[in-house]
Formats: structure tokens, sequence, C-alpha cells
């Protein structure tokens, strides 16, 4: 029987011809992309390799630290900047200056503020002393007009009590006048004393007044004398010793004459001051009396040579006694130098 089979359907495993020859040869290069190499040039140029990256990367740490060097540098010189200024914030310059007479170190700005208050206290120390002139001005103006009135109601009050001096015989003036004239008798009388009164009244007022003001007047007056008693008698700033030596000088002012009442009123420095010297001077002849008593003097002695006369002897002798007085300063001494 024949075989009708072709040889795909007989041997279904066996290769065409074709697939054969395809199975053999090799596979054909692929062809050449002129588009893909470009793009992989363009990627390879893109991409550095891993040696230039590194190189760029330690370039860009090295542009990083030396910003930050200098960075760094810049801050420490405005550190060190603000430290100058700090320290001549700290330490400026001063000036001597004598206040109260004591030196004091002190800076401009203390200066200048001193200077400032200095002159405006300057200045209403003079409007206040200004205003002071003003017032005391206006005050002794007012004083003096208060005073004119004052003596216009003196003059008042002298012709009111003429006129009132008497009361009229109101029996007599009534079968004298009629009834409007005695009624007006009446009312013009009690007019002038209601007056007279008043006037007196007034003068009394104006009267304790000035004797207010003197009162004061004579209070500053003593403050005033007795700062100038101290300054001429320094001794007496001591309490004690002002008190001590003052009995002695009141008693000693009652053996001159003087009475309680004068010197209690006694005031003037001056008056104070003689009677203090003269207090002291008393003082001292009783003490050379004393001393003198006691006091041997040596029997005179002639002297050979030309005889001096009365006048060069004094001169002499008081020549002597001023250098006795200069080495021993002694009550004796400066008594034999007045005794001469």
């Amino acid at each position: 029987m024949a075989d009708n089979s072709t040889p795909e359907t007989s041997a279904p495993d066996s290769l065409s011809f074709n697939e054969a020859i395809a199975t053999l040869l090799p596979d054909p290069p692929e062809a050449d992309n002129p588009e893909s190499e470009a793009a992989e040039s363009d990627e390879d140029q893109a991409q550095p390799s891993e040696d230039e990256a590194e190189i760029e990367a330690e370039a860009e740490a090295d542009e990083v630290e030396a910003e930050a060097d200098d960075e760094a540098d810049y801050d420490e010189e405005d550190a060190s900047e603000d430290e100058a200024d700090d320290e001549e914030e700290e330490e400026p310059e001063l000036y001597t200056v004598k206040v109260d007479g004591k030196t004091m170190q002190v800076d401009l700005e203390t200066l200048k503020s001193g200077f400032m208050m200095q002159s405006a206290f300057t200045k209403r120390m003079q409007e206040t002393a200004e205003k002071s002139k003003q017032a005391e001005a206006e005050i002794a103006e007012a004083r003096k007009q208060r005073d004119e009135y004052g003596q216009g109601l003196q003059l008042l009050s002298q012709h009111l009590q003429s006129m009132t001096a008497q009361e009229p015989d109101w029996d007599s003036l009534y079968d004298q006048l009629d009834a409007k004239e005695y009624a007006r008798a009446i009312q013009i009388w009690n007019d002038n004393k209601a007056t007279k009164q008043a006037v007196d009244e007034q003068t009394q007022a104006i009267h304790q007044q000035q004797a207010a003001e003197n009162q004061v007047a004579f209070q500053n007056h003593l403050v005033k004398e007795k700062e100038r008693m101290l300054d001429a008698i320094p001794a007496w700033r001591d309490e004690k010793t002002m008190m001590d030596e003052r009995k002695e000088v009141i008693d000693y002012a009652k053996t001159l004459g003087y009475t309680a009442e004068e010197i209690q009123v006694a005031s003037d420095h001056r008056a104070v001051k003689a009677l203090y010297d003269s207090w002291r001077l008393s003082k001292l002849t009783q003490q050379t009396d004393a001393a003198k008593k006691k006091v041997r003097k040596a029997p005179k002695m002639a002297k050979a040579g030309t005889p001096r006369s009365k006048g060069e002897s004094q001169t002499r002798r008081r020549r002597q006694l001023s250098q006795r007085l200069g080495k021993e300063r002694s009550i004796n001494a400066a008594v034999d130098l007045l005794l001469g």
C-alpha cells in the first residue's frame, strides 16, 4: 500500500529546510542605531565619572569651609569691635572737679547734667530772690500806708475825743430845742461815740500789728548780733565757756553800775565785746596784783661804766622786758612789761 503522507504529517518533529539552515547559521549582528548611540554619549557626558564627582564634592566642601572661616573671622572682628566699644562705654573719660571742698572724678555726662541742674537752680534762685525783693518792697509799701492810716486814725480819735469829752445837758437841751433838733442832737452824739469806738479799735489793731512786727524784727536782730558777737569772741562758740564767762561778765557789769534791766536788753555785739574786754583786763589786773605780792625783787646794783640817761635806761629796760616776755610767755613778764 502506498504511503501518501507528506513529510510534515509523517514527521511532525522534523524541521523544514529553511529552519534547518537558520538553526545552523549564527544570529546576525544588530544594526547600529545612530540615535541611540548619540543619546548614550550624551548621557555619558552628562553623568561624570566617580572620580570627577569626588573632586567636585571636595571642592564644594573646601568652598563651604572657606566661607565658614570667613564668617567666623568676621564674627570675631565684630565681637572684638563690640568689646572695644563696650570697653570705651564702660570706661568714659573722667574729669576732676571740686564740690564743697572735696575733689571728685566725674564723667562728661555727669558734668553736663550737673551744669544744667546748677544753671536751672541758679535761675530759680534768682527768680525767687527777685520775687522776694518785690514782695518785700510791696510789704514795705503796705506797712507805710498802714502806718499813715494809723496816724490819720489818731488825729481823728483826738478830734472825736474833744467832741465827746463831756456829755451835753440833755434836760437843758430839751427845753431849748424843739423835738426834731433835740432828736438830731442825740443822734449826732451817739454817732460820734460809735465812730470814736470804731477808730479806737482800728488804732489798737494797728498797734498790735506793729508790736508783733517789731518783736520779729528784734528777734532777727538778736540772731544777727549773736553771730557777730561769736565772731568777735570766738571762745564763746563753746557753749560751756560762754555760759561760765557770761555769768562773770554780768557780775562785773553790775559792779560798774549796770542794772539788771539794762543788762537784759543789751544786744549790740560791740557793747558786749567792750564789756568782755574790760572784764578780762580787770581779771588780769587782779591776777597781776596777786602775783606781784609773791615776787621778790632783787636789790639794784650799781654798774660800772658811763651813766645812761633816764630815757635810754627806760628804753633798754623795755627791750629787756619784751625779750623776757617773748621767752617766758608768762603773766608776770606781761605785767612787768605793761608796768614798765
